[in-house]
């Protein structure tokens, strides 16, 4: 078992892939693992993940053949076997202390789940001189969350425990990031951690820069409040 897993979700990302898979793998210890879910990419990403998963027994591949990012991250997350699980995405650069101050945080709270700052760049990773915190403030408000999401997926790392509660995750919900974090807030305990320990590229093509209607958001509000009822049930039941 590994003690560090990193789930990362991939569709064609072959553009920043290298650059992301290297700012990941030298934080990785030899009792650390990198899973890596392909979403049958049709460009080069196939390629890149294979060739450095020959260099480094730690890092995995694994296909996902259910189209999306819900059920990609999804998998990503069931592949891992670390005591702490860090989500990442294909497009982003990680700051060299990333996983040390993330277990740091961890042996330093009670937390179940962990949210890190992190700073907005553009392609060519040129700051923004913006940050998910300034920018979104996070709080310890579950109904303030729902309506306006802090929980940015490539800053979160939670506990192993939490994956029973996480998967499945539903298929008619908008984000899965989101689903994870009010997850946590309503069954565990989490921690607002302000370092900023990654470059969160903003471009056309990342999930992170869509906005919703409002009729959208407002059902899907409603929807994700009763799944998470629903799952917190189901939870509660089989622990009884």
């Amino acid at each position: 078992m590994a003690n560090v897993s990193v789930a990362m979700a991939v569709y064609n990302g072959s553009e920043f892939l290298n650059e992301q898979i290297g700012s990941i793998v030298n934080q990785l210890s030899d009792n650390d693992e990198l899973i890596i879910s392909d979403n049958c990419s049709t460009d080069d990403s196939r390629d890149i993940i294979l060739s450095y998963s020959k260099l480094y027994p730690n890092i995995k591949f694994c296909e996902c053949n259910e189209m999306g990012i819900i059920p990609n991250f999804e998998n990503a997350i069931l592949h891992c076997t670390g005591n702490y699980i860090l989500l990442a995405d294909q497009d982003d650069v990680w700051k060299e202390n990333k996983v040390e101050r993330v277990l740091e945080e961890f042996k330093d709270t009670d937390a179940d789940l962990i949210l890190h700052d992190c700073e907005y760049v553009d392609e060519n990773l040129n700051s923004l001189n913006k940050t998910l915190f300034k920018t979104m403030q996070p709080t310890e408000r579950f109904k303030k969350h729902l309506w306006k999401n802090i929980y940015q997926g490539c800053c979160l790392a939670f506990k192993r425990e939490m994956v029973s509660i996480i998967c499945p995750i539903p298929r008619d919900i908008l984000i899965h990031d989101q689903w994870i974090g009010l997850l946590a807030e309503k069954s565990g305990e989490i921690s607002f951690l302000k370092e900023c320990l990654i470059l969160h590229r903003k471009h056309k093509g990342s999930n992170s820069t869509r906005r919703d209607p409002l009729f959208k958001r407002y059902k899907n509000v409603r929807l994700l409040r009763k799944r998470i009822e629903e799952r917190l049930d189901q939870s509660m039941k089989i622990e009884q």
